[in-house]
């Protein structure tokens, strides 16, 4: 009885050093995320990172980047975009999923992202989709930040949606 029984602790011994080394080896890579939002402006694009607008909604801090976007916005607007970028939605991911895959809800993420568009211009229906429910599964639960950060690349969205959207929703965070 005792040889099987080193010999069944040996071989669970070179098994988890075996599944180590494979874990060590084969890490998973950092997801893919918004870092800027681009605002297409004639033939130019006016570009606003992420984290400029992190700061902005964390901290109330305008940086120099944000400073040309806040100065071109309405003080209660600047006031409605930082609400909206902190507010939480009280929901699990499998609530948001089970949204999202519904037809309704593909309808409405079908119009939001007619608006909301991938970095090349297409319609952002699947980008849309992922960030929400990733976002609604961070530890930061579902925000307009978590959203943006969970965006799998980066945002372009006219001035004039983005104005209509922060109107649209400026309902949320009251």
């Amino acid at each position: 009885m005792i040889p099987s029984k080193l010999t069944s602790y040996i071989f669970s011994v070179i098994t988890f050093v075996i599944c180590s080394s494979f874990l060590t080896t084969f890490q998973a890579k950092p997801a893919i995320s918004a870092e800027n939002i681009y605002f297409p402006v004639g033939s130019t694009k006016l570009r606003l990172s992420v984290k400029s607008l992190e700061v902005f909604a964390k901290e109330g801090r305008i940086t120099r980047e944000f400073e040309f976007f806040a100065k071109r916005l309405k003080p209660e607007k600047l006031e409605r975009l930082r609400k909206l970028l902190l507010y939480k939605f009280n929901t699990t991911p499998v609530a948001v999923s089970q949204l999202m895959y519904s037809p309704i809800g593909e309808e409405y993420i079908r119009q939001y992202g007619a608006m909301i568009k991938t970095r090349t211009g297409k319609n952002g229906f699947y980008a849309i989709r992922s960030a929400l429910v990733l976002a609604a599964a961070d530890a930061d639960g579902l925000t307009g930040l978590s959203f943006i950060r969970h965006f799998p690349t980066d945002i372009q969205i006219s001035v004039k949606d983005f104005l209509e959207l922060l109107d649209e929703l400026s309902y949320i965070a009251g």
